[in-house]
């Protein structure tokens, strides 16, 4: 049973990274899928080639998957910062959730708009894999043991490889094909608006796993081998069947190996910012 209100007895932390995300989302993140204009997107829609629309399609499709999956996987997450009384970290996932379900919304209008449906048969082992077992068996983790492991863990999987690696190299792929053709401009609309809800979620992550890392630095190690060892086959694995058969290129004529290397790329970037914390730590430690 509660027996304190943080905004009263402690106040709001208006200064925390949290609360400063908070104040973003409400600024930048209330944009409604509904208002996209997608007529352009229907008549681009019958001039593409099959392969292209297998292409958009398989991407949309897994994009559905991922959103829908990381709404209903996030409120471990928030009920772990709750109980631990992060109250400026539960005002930023107020948002958070907010913004995955109309991500949803987005791409389901998206396929209705050009008369066509997603289908779960785009996603390949690997991918449900990572969306249908991995995810939700680390999220729900947290309700019997939230350690500082567990969270680091489910920040690792959810914000930085999801959504720093998976997503990021999803809106890259998008940009690379629809946006140089210049078409489909009301599902490019709605991707720019995810790219910049999905930099909150990041940023969110790699704060939660910095603030743990220079608590126990060995937890850096165990994100590290997590993100490299065990999730990253599965993504290339993801990644990898985008290609047409026979070939090693997309419906947009994109390298395969292009995609991996900017995959790649993320990673290491996110990697990289969490290692600096270790040394950060190493170096207070050393005074």
């Amino acid at each position: 049973m509660r027996s304190e209100i943080m905004s009263l007895s402690k106040g709001i932390d208006t200064n925390s990274f949290p609360y400063q995300l908070f104040q973003k989302a409400k600024q930048f993140g209330i944009w409604n899928p509904s208002d996209i204009d997608f007529s352009k997107d229907r008549e681009d829609w019958k001039n593409l080639t099959p392969e292209q629309k297998h292409s958009i399609k398989l991407r949309v499709s897994r994009f559905i998957v991922g959103e829908e999956s990381v709404t209903m996987d996030i409120l471990p997450m928030i009920m772990t910062v709750a109980k631990k009384g992060w109250l400026e970290e539960e005002l930023f996932l107020t948002s958070f959730i907010f913004e995955e379900a109309k991500h949803v919304e987005f791409f389901n209008i998206f396929l209705k708009e050009i008369g066509e449906t997603g289908d779960l048969s785009f996603s390949n082992g690997d991918h449900k894999n990572i969306w249908f077992n991995i995810l939700p068996s680390t999220m729900n983790r947290l309700l019997v043991d939230p350690s500082p492991q567990n969270i680091a863990e489910a920040a690792a999987m959810y914000n930085l490889f999801l959504e720093g690696v998976q997503a990021e190299t999803s809106y890259y792929m998008m940009y690379e094909g629809a946006r140089k053709m210049n078409i489909m401009p009301g599902l490019m609309e709605g991707i720019d608006h995810l790219k910049h809800d999905e930099s909150r979620h990041i940023s969110f992550g790699i704060y939660i796993l910095q603030r743990l890392i220079k608590e126990d630095p060995s937890l850096f190690e165990f994100v590290e081998n997590k993100v490299r060892n065990e999730w990253w086959p599965y993504a290339e694995g993801a990644w990898s069947s985008n290609a047409l058969d026979g070939s090693a290129t997309d419906g947009f004529g994109m390298k395969i190996s292009d995609i991996l290397e900017y995959a790649r790329k993320q990673m290491n970037v996110r990697l990289n910012i969490l290692k600096k914390a270790t040394e950060t730590e190493l170096l207070n430690m050393t005074k």
